[in-house]
């Protein structure tokens, strides 16, 4: 249906929620409440989540890009297109993007196209967080070689915000080398890369 309507990319989110009860800074000791198990005890968990995504993925069909959001990394991997690879980053609290996206980003960015193409989520171009920071964010996620969304708030897309978007599509539309923190053996929140040849210093703080 999705692809009769014209959508060329689907993203599905909260099944691991939907299954588990939990989010995933909840499992800390285990998947889901004690004594939980599906209907079908002839089956694992893994293989019923990942018969679950298979199906996701055939009903999608040819044509249709899948994001896979709270989803099982591993079980994702080869069956989605694409993966958020972290929790949302946010158009209000620049601490999340901070660290939701750049730490999240930093660490996991070497599963990119092994696993699947990472999402680090949205650059929120709001009024809520100064352009100085969001302009960083949208630098590292164009030069990352992954692929890059912005959601822009109409009243914080000015001239100057509407010129670097364009720039970030075009060069995020080029294929490029793999970003590299170089600092990240110091910071959980890495201030230093490596963008296409080049050495990038960024002020996250």
């Amino acid at each position: 249906m999705y692809k009769q309507w014209g959508y060329e990319m689907v993203k599905h989110d909260f099944t691991t929620y939907d299954i588990a009860g939990r989010w995933g800074f909840d499992m800390k000791d285990s998947f889901t409440s004690p004594g939980w198990h599906f209907n079908d005890r002839t089956k694992t968990n893994a293989e019923i989540i990942l018969h679950l995504y298979g199906s996701i993925r055939e009903a999608a069909g040819d044509g249709i890009y899948v994001i896979g959001c709270n989803t099982m990394s591993h079980l994702s991997a080869g069956v989605f297109e694409l993966c958020r690879i972290g929790d949302d980053t946010s158009g209000h609290e620049w601490a999340r993007t901070r660290k939701m996206g750049v730490n999240t980003l930093a660490f996991r960015l070497p599963q990119h196209n092994a696993f699947y193409a990472v999402d680090g989520d949205c650059v929120g171009l709001t009024k809520d967080i100064e352009w100085k920071r969001n302009k960083q964010w949208l630098q590292l996620l164009a030069e990352s070689g992954a692929p890059l969304f912005i959601s822009g708030q109409p009243e914080a897309m000015g001239e100057e915000q509407k010129k670097a978007v364009k720039t970030a599509f075009a060069q995020a539309a080029k294929v490029q080398p793999l970003g590299q923190p170089l600092d990240w053996m110091e910071t959980i929140t890495p201030t230093k890369w490596k963008l296409n040849g080049r050495v990038v210093d960024f002020d996250w703080a």
